[in-house]
């Protein structure tokens, strides 16, 4: 599966003059094709990641890791699945040419975020049903917001371990799918301090909802649990 990551710069002249260059970001130069690895694929790995990447003054990367996402179904534990994903993402994140950030019109070395959508071929959605009744296509899935006060039953995460010498806290966003039934079918953190994610992904895939009726006929949900952890 590839995922194509593209962005472009300009440099705007004004009156034959280059205009001076303000504070910036790195930019991604051209583009780069991510191949996401079979056993990712096959454990139904997917949705948003964000990749913490390190650019030195010249706009080479020199350091890159997962630090938020993805999505994976409850009850499954993809452990080599998820290190094959995030190796192949540094890897590839590292090999990137940027331009260099820019403080005070001299260039820097910075620290970015890049996110990027996994498309998980097997996840990909079924043709929705015809309604014989009018003959419209019945949904299969709805979006919603935060869905807390939602649930009938909403367990709150332990405190890592790996959370406490740095007193890790604050919000922790979990994108959930809920299925017709109410039970959390995939989950996988959209936000947070990085030691507190999987605790909070486990949370969130043991909540239960009450069924979510569209035109009558029960349907998916895909929300956000949100937990808030203080330290």
């Amino acid at each position: 599966m590839k995922v194509i990551i593209s962005l472009a710069c300009s440099m705007f002249v004004f009156a034959g003059i280059v205009t001076a260059q303000p504070d910036s970001d790195p930019v991604l130069q051209g583009s780069a094709t991510y191949i996401m690895p079979q056993t990712a694929i096959d454990a139904e790995i997917g949705g948003r990641v964000v990749v913490g990447i390190s650019v030195d003054d010249t706009g080479k990367p020199t350091a890159a890791a997962l630090i938020i996402g993805p999505m994976w179904p409850c009850g499954t534990k993809p452990v080599k699945a998820l290190e094959d994903l995030s190796t192949t993402l540094v890897s590839t994140m590292t090999k990137l040419k940027f331009a260099p950030a820019i403080k005070n019109g001299k260039p820097v070395v910075a620290n970015i975020g890049l996110t990027l959508e996994l498309k998980n071929p097997k996840l990909e959605p079924k043709p929705a049903e015809i309604d014989p009744e009018t003959g419209k296509p019945r949904p299969r899935l709805v979006s919603g917001g935060v869905i807390n006060g939602k649930a009938t039953y909403l367990p709150k995460p332990t405190y890592p371990e790996a959370a406490k010498p740095n007193r890790d806290g604050g919000p922790v966003n979990v994108q959930v799918l809920i299925s017709e039934e109410g039970n959390v079918l995939r989950a996988g953190a959209i936000s947070g301090a990085t030691t507190l994610q999987l605790a909070s992904r486990e949370a969130a895939c043991g909540a239960k909802f009450s069924p979510t009726k569209l035109a009558g006929s029960a349907v998916k949900v895909s929300a956000v649990v949100t937990y808030n952890f203080i330290p």
